[in-house]
């Protein structure tokens, strides 16, 4: 029984020290998301989310609305958006974009400057949570709702927009999933 101890022991000694890191030590490094938004996006679908019937509990059908082509002659694919570092050119083509963002080349800019990787707990989005741009001299604000699926083989931005009423309170959102192009 001794010999049978002292053999399992060793055993498994042995198979420790045969045991090495499967890396250099590393896990990573921090994720440039300017890096991974950068190139030329374009819209696959558009909703105008109700932010009333929203926060008062409504079910999805009654918020959300899929208005990518609701407009005749001016679906909202025709839109075009290039990201490089810093500076940004949108095409609006003949999507209703004009109403949300200007055409013609402008910059643009995290809002803010926290760590990417926090999270904020209240609205469920990065910290980092959009950009801010400036084209033709009118500013607006994106959102980022999520960046998984910004690597992937077939990337996806999710950007919301929010309308304000005269008061300043956001009451409609409006969510766009753009493809890479």
């Amino acid at each position: 029984m001794k010999t049978l101890k002292i053999s399992l022991l060793l055993s498994i000694t042995f198979l420790f020290l045969q045991c090495s890191p499967d890396n250099d030590g590393t896990h990573g490094g921090i994720i440039n998301r300017t890096e991974q938004i950068t190139g030329t996006w374009s819209i696959e679908s558009v909703s105008q989310i109700d932010l009333d019937a929203e926060k008062k509990g409504f079910p999805e059908f009654a918020t959300r609305v899929d208005i990518t082509n609701a407009l005749i002659g001016m679906p909202f694919s025709s839109f075009t958006m290039q990201i490089d570092n810093g500076s940004i050119t949108t095409n609006n083509g003949t999507s209703a974009m004009s109403y949300v963002i200007s055409e013609g080349s402008g910059t643009w800019s995290w809002i803010t400057n926290d760590a990417i990787e926090l999270v904020n707990q209240e609205l469920g989005v990065n910290a980092s949570s959009g950009i801010e741009t400036q084209i033709n001299g009118s500013r607006v604000l994106f959102l980022i709702k999520t960046y998984t699926g910004i690597t992937g083989d077939n990337p996806k931005l999710s950007l919301n927009y929010e309308r304000l009423d005269i008061s300043g309170s956001a009451i409609t959102r409006y969510e766009y999933i753009l493809t890479k192009q």
